[in-house]
């Protein structure tokens, strides 16, 4: 059983970080477990931003393969990490949000990384330009495939959209007041559709949006795994029923009909195609009649 390891600049006694009315603090939380592929880049993305009121906080599943090497390569930069056994991703989302201590937290995920060096710089900038410490400031994302950007395919931020399909948590800043007490709950998958279900009955979805791109979100985590798209399809309108009382039979059967199509083109196509020509074309009819 992989034990206990901790370190970064909290276990040497370092807080100096800290919260200011005008330059609020941002913690920034990175899960992972065996992600030596792209660790590094996230890692980088996060400690050269140019806004300098940033605490970085990793939380490490107890990883078998070289994981570890590359956060103690860069021990100095980062606030606190761990590396212990959990109880999956949403298990180690809600350690980071125990630890963080901002005003904000932004969940950064191992192979998503932030778009510019001054992408929280400027997210801060316009999202408090008018309203002092909204409870969310949402902005956009953008996709990639591998290693291949797709820069025409940028993840929506308009009110409608948001409000309709659920910020996304890489492109997201959580205000404490949310994130200290609205914890992910354990689903194998899906959880951040029931967070966001909970925060809405909660009365918390209060959103301030912003232009700005945050974050490149790598495509072939959990949430594109088709061996789950079709749990995923029953248990995101049982979740909807359960907090608002409505099952849409309908949005069902559509959602299970473009499952289908999706496994069906990735078995013959392979998902590099799918990826950057179907579902980019099919965002783009949602985006059209939104």
């Amino acid at each position: 059983m992989t034990e206990r390891t901790a370190g970064g600049l909290r276990t040497n006694g370092l807080f100096h970080k800290k919260s200011n009315p005008d330059h609020p603090l941002v913690s920034i939380i990175t899960v992972v477990r065996n992600g030596e592929k792209y660790l590094e880049q996230t890692i980088k993305s996060v400690i050269y931003q140019t806004y300098d009121n940033v605490e970085y906080i990793i939380i490490d599943g107890g990883s078998t393969d070289g994981t570890l090497d590359i956060i103690r390569k860069y021990d100095d930069k980062i606030a606190y990490w761990v590396s212990e056994p959990d109880d999956g991703l949403y298990d180690a989302m809600n350690k980071g949000s125990n630890i963080a201590s901002g005003d904000y937290a932004l969940y950064l995920n191992a192979g998503d990384y932030f778009y510019q060096n001054d992408t929280v710089q400027q997210s801060m900038h316009h999202g408090l330009d008018r309203d002092k410490y909204p409870l969310l400031i949402c902005g956009k994302a953008i996709v990639a495939i591998n290693n291949e950007l797709i820069d025409d395919w940028i993840l929506p931020v308009s009110e409608r959209w948001i409000n309709k399909y659920d910020p996304h948590h890489q492109a997201t800043f959580i205000g404490s007041h949310i994130y200290k007490k609205v914890p992910y709950r354990f689903l194998f998958a899906g959880g951040d559709y029931e967070f966001w279900l909970r925060v809405r009955k909660l009365g918390l979805f209060q959103v301030k949006h912003t232009d700005t791109i945050v974050s490149v979100f790598r495509m072939g985590g959990i949430s594109t795994n088709t061996k789950l798209a079709f749990p995923l399809c029953f248990l995101r309108e049982t979740l909807q029923y359960q907090y608002t009382k409505k099952f849409n039979t309908s949005r069902l059967l559509k959602n299970l009909i473009f499952v289908i199509m999706k496994i069906c083109f990735i078995s013959i196509f392979g998902e590099r195609l799918y990826y950057r020509y179907v579902l980019y074309s099919v965002y783009l009819l949602r985006k059209k009649f939104l």
